[in-house]
């Protein structure tokens, strides 16, 4: 059976109205790169202090572990959180370099808090912990969030992503499949190719497929040093 790739569309040229071009883009002043380094660092030290003020809360505990709806006897769990996450699950992501920006993070943390208020009833004591963490996490967010660049929009994701995820290995191109097919959005399969719609693409998925692409970018990064290092020895 062959190996399977992705197949992607490519989407239409936008269309533009005669004798209307297009004003150029803004010249904006680039900024060194050591500063732009320094800056992140910062400000990926102040989400850390921020997780860590949420684990260390007197209820922090209650969200450092995925739900596990057996031992707790939640029979209906799956049936009503379709996405779990929990602020342990966060905090690895985001020490393994999993979120491609930092907009990703503060969406799963209110995730995880969304689920603890949607699947327990308002007056409960893991509501009302998960309303309390979740003001925390607002105040302490807005100050962090002045300083982040402006999230891409759904739509350039998926734009980026159509470029990008042909490119990746075969082995990464399967993965992709198995994160499409898992929300429905394999269309068709042809002669190896695999055809995909994504429309389909929520954050959550195009937050997997993001990460494949870093790993993919990982694994190069490897190799080129690799056959340096060899290129050396020799």
């Amino acid at each position: 059976m062959p190996p399977r790739r992705l197949c992607v569309s490519p989407s239409p040229p936008p269309r533009r109205l005669h004798g209307t071009p297009s004003p150029p883009p803004p010249s904006l002043p680039k900024k060194p790169k050591c500063h732009a380094g320094a800056h992140l660092a910062r400000t990926l030290e102040c989400v850390r202090m921020l997780l860590d003020k949420l684990l260390q809360h007197d209820d922090g505990w209650v969200f450092a572990k995925p739900v596990d709806p057996l031992s707790l006897g939640l029979r209906d769990y799956y049936s009503d959180i379709s996405d779990p996450m929990d602020l342990g699950t966060v905090s690895r992501r985001l020490e393994g370099g999993r979120y491609t920006n930092l907009h990703s993070f503060a969406r799963d943390v209110r995730l995880t808090f969304r689920n603890a208020m949607a699947y327990n009833d308002k007056g409960d004591d893991v509501y009302e912990s998960a309303a309390e963490l979740s003001a925390i996490f607002e105040s302490g967010w807005t100050s962090i969030q002045q300083v982040l660049p402006s999230p891409p929009s759904i739509m350039e994701r998926r734009m980026r992503l159509k470029d990008e995820l042909p490119r990746l290995s075969m082995e990464l191109q399967r993965k992709a499949v198995v994160v499409m097919k898992d929300i429905g959005a394999c269309l068709q399969e042809v002669n190896g190719k695999v055809e995909v719609d994504f429309d389909k693409a929520d954050e959550a998925t195009l937050d997997k497929l993001e990460w494949l692409v870093v790993l993919g970018s990982m694994k190069q990064e490897v190799g080129v040093l690799d056959s340096q290092t060899g290129s050396c020895d020799a």
